[in-house]
């Protein structure tokens, strides 16, 4: 049997000592249990070692999770064992930090001497001698940003990467696992054996350590001579096949809920302290909230949000918002103070939202990002100021009770994000606010970042590509697998709005 070591841990020390295996069964092989707990024992004078069976972190995995919906799903209804295994000892970085490795390796001197991860270090990643990332090991602190990029980038592939379409190759680990090593950091060398790659200055705090191998894969890990059989039975087992077919209908996101928070959305635009003061010629225009715009059984909310610096509007602007006071719809205008407001609130299911926020050099950049948040938790329709209803959005009856989604088709075959609509918790806005935040995490300048690309129609590209696996999508209407939730493509830019 694999034996669990459990050891104090000295808490001045950033990486905890404690070493995550994931494993079907802690009940193996004569020959494989010696191999392993022999190769470890060195180490586990001062590392927990712990072994986590199919059981355990089944539970584990299948907890509610506000900070990442998506996860539970996404481990369930993986087809391969190691995209399981991988996503499992990611989450276990995220919540508790330490090392994770492969089953299938032991250490090297050097690992065992303990020379490998200070008590400064704060994530540490392996490097082969071709410059990627290896695998089959990483060491992080609890809740590190390095992490969080691994995590993201796992959940923002579409889901059906995992379950029915392609493999989870050792391409995809090198991706995933090279994208956290790497994650919006320059390059510090110390020596001939480690790197220290810092955050970039106004970004994030911390530090990630790349170990170079100098050519050698042996010289960290070493590889235990297992059969291929026996490597097979030690990896998580898969639900079966017509599970498999049941968990594509399933919410990868688990609050698929209609329902709307309206409390929330009024204090959020300060709807009972609005100042209707405003300097002529300029004319105030407010919120105004319509009790009969939330409709039992209706996906979208009739809400249209918009979003300036003030509620002051010279004629021109006031003669085009008021173009979109449709029948039985509320308006909700959001100034400055309540994006300010939606934004500094807490968001457990975007982790690193708040220091991505001040990676936002423009007020554009700002607006994008709120779009996307403002939609994901209330759901309605979001347009520019300066748009005007389309001939076939007169009154916003192409908007259905059934609908779940609406965007144009901009010229460049991309869905439109200068107007869109969604009922709350569709995943399509999940992903935009995910890619937007590693965006930001990922510019070289705060000064130079490209909007459009960083948090504009790019990140929102993304977005409906992770939900529906396709970034142009033509007119038409689309089902997200994960969650049957859908996108409906209109084919012109005005058609809409305009």
């Amino acid at each position: 049997m694999l034996k669990n070591k459990v050891l104090s841990q000295d808490s001045s020390r950033n990486i905890p000592r404690i070493i995550h295996f994931v494993v079907r069964s802690r009940c193996v092989p004569e020959g494989v249990a010696k191999a392993h707990n022999a190769g470890w024992e060195s180490v586990s004078k001062d590392h927990s070692i712990l072994y986590h069976d199919q059981q355990s972190i089944d539970e584990y995995m299948a907890r509610d999770r506000r900070d990442w919906p998506a996860v539970a799903s996404v481990y369930k209804c993986a087809f391969d064992s190691m995209a399981k295994s991988d996503l499992a000892k990611l989450m276990l970085l995220w919540d508790h930090g330490g090392i994770v490795v492969d089953m299938g390796h032991v250490p090297r001197p050097e690992f065992e001497e303990g020379n490998i991860i200070s008590d400064t270090d704060q994530c540490v990643f392996e490097m082969t001698r071709e410059g990627r990332t290896n695998p089959r090991f990483a060491a992080c602190q609890a809740g590190h940003s390095a992490v969080y990029a691994a995590i993201m980038r796992f959940l923002t592939v579409p889901f059906v990467d995992y379950t029915h379409k392609f493999p989870y190759n050792c391409a995809k680990r090198i991706d995933i696992f090279g994208f956290a090593a790497g994650f919006m950091a320059e390059n510090q060398e110390i020596d001939g054996k480690k790197s220290v790659l810092k955050y970039k200055t106004g970004q994030l705090n911390g530090t990630i350590t790349q170990i170079h191998t100098n050519g050698t894969f042996g010289e960290l890990l070493e590889t235990i001579n297992f059969q291929n059989d026996t490597l097979r039975d030690m990896e998580l087992e898969l639900i079966g096949a017509s599970e498999q077919e049941h968990c594509m209908n399933r919410a990868a996101l688990k609050n698929d809920s209609y329902e709307v928070d309206i409390a929330s959305l009024l204090d959020v635009v300060g709807y009972k302290t609005q100042n209707s003061t405003c300097t002529s010629p300029q004319n105030f225009i407010g919120s105004n909230y319509n009790e009969g715009s939330i409709i039992k059984g209706r996906k979208i909310p009739k809400f249209v949000h918009m979003t300036s610096k003030s509620q002051c509007f010279t004629d021109f602007y006031t003669w085009s918002i008021n173009k979109w006071k449709f029948d039985g719809y509320s308006l909700f205008m959001h100034d400055d103070i309540a994006v300010d407001r939606l934004l500094s609130r807490e968001w457990p299911e975007f982790p690193l939202l708040k220091e991505a926020t001040s990676c936002i050099a423009t007020g554009a950049g700002l607006a994008d990002l709120w779009r996307y948040l403002v939609i994901w938790e209330y759901g309605g329709i979001y347009t520019d100021i300066d748009n005007e209803p389309g001939p076939k959005f007169l009154n916003a009856s192409l908007i259905t009770d059934d609908m779940d989604s609406l965007f144009e088709q901009e010229g460049g075959g991309f869905p439109s994000q200068y107007f869109f609509a969604a009922s709350p918790h569709h995943p399509v806005m999940y992903h935009a606010v995910h890619h937007t935040i590693s965006r930001l995490m990922e510019v070289q300048s705060i000064s130079e970042q490209m909007v459009p690309f960083v948090t504009g129609p790019g990140a929102l590209k993304c977005g409906v590509e992770s939900t529906i696996d396709n970034g142009y999508p033509s007119k038409g209407i689309y089902k997200d697998p994960s969650t049957n939730r859908t996108i409906t493509v209109v084919g012109s830019r005005r058609e809409a709005g305009a």
